[in-house]
């Protein structure tokens, strides 16, 4: 994890921010996202096809820009996510997180004992492999801290799921949300609309921040004045596919 957060100082600042998911293993394909613009980088290992060493990688590519590097985690698992904390990411991301005990179960894995139950070593990455031995005070500080909402009870626990000291961000996942209410991919069904409008006003009178994907970059503009902060309008595979469309479609106009 870099000595600042880029990311979670211009997140707190009031500024949205954009990034893009990770979904193969390529560092060439989280470089060009990083030197191209992105404030961060969200590498899956929920449904991506990467393992922490590939992680790794990826961070040492990005390093150098003003990207941050996030990984979600497959699930609300604390070995695993003392594994990343310890590769260096410079934030985490738990998915399908509906309740305020698994919110602290998170917020617990990212932190040392006698305050949470992290376990700790020393000269692993995160700490420069050890020549930054002022890592271990400042590591839950600049650490962001995100837990993804993916149900209607999970909406409903919203309230009680940002009373957990430690959550820095709240995420609405639409595409599990619709398949829970019997209408995966149907973003646009008045029902999967109602929840995630709900899941937004209770964030935001929350005061965590908020985030969430978009299907494109004006939809993430919209996004961004309705209050989310933290918005990922594509992954790297279609960012990739939307430029070959859009290129050979140019192409073979005439």
């Amino acid at each position: 994890m870099p000595k600042g957060n880029p990311l979670k100082e211009k997140l707190y600042s009031g500024r949205a921010c954009l990034g893009a998911w990770m979904l193969t293993t390529s560092t060439d394909m989280a470089e060009v996202l990083a030197f191209g613009g992105m404030d961060f980088l969200l590498i899956d290992h929920e449904h991506g096809q990467g393992s922490i060493t590939d992680a790794i990688g990826q961070l040492r590519a990005i390093k150098g820009s003003d990207c941050v590097g996030i990984v979600r985690v497959p699930s609300n698992d604390h070995v695993y996510i003392k594994r990343v904390l310890d590769a260096g990411v410079g934030g985490v991301m738990v998915p399908n997180v509906g309740t305020a005990e698994q919110a602290r179960r998170v917020v617990d894995a990212c932190r040392y004992a006698p305050v949470g139950i992290r376990g700790a070593f020393g000269g692993m990455r995160a700490m420069d492999y050890g020549f930054n031995p002022d890592y271990f005070a400042a590591a839950a500080n600049g650490l962001l801290v995100a837990v993804q909402v993916e149900s209607a009870e999970a909406i409903d626990n919203i309230p009680a799921i940002a009373a957990v000291d430690g959550i820095d961000l709240i995420f609405i996942g639409p595409r599990d949300l619709s398949a829970t209410l019997g209408k995966l991919n149907q973003f646009d069904d008045a029902e999967v609309r109602a929840h995630i409008g709900r899941a937004e006003e209770l964030i935001k009178k929350s005061g965590k921040l908020m985030g969430s994907t978009a299907a494109n970059g004006q939809i993430a503009a919209d996004m961004a004045r309705r209050g989310y902060n933290l918005i990922i309008p594509g992954a790297d595979v279609t960012l990739l596919g939307l430029g070959i469309r859009s290129t050979l479609a140019a192409a073979r106009s005439q």
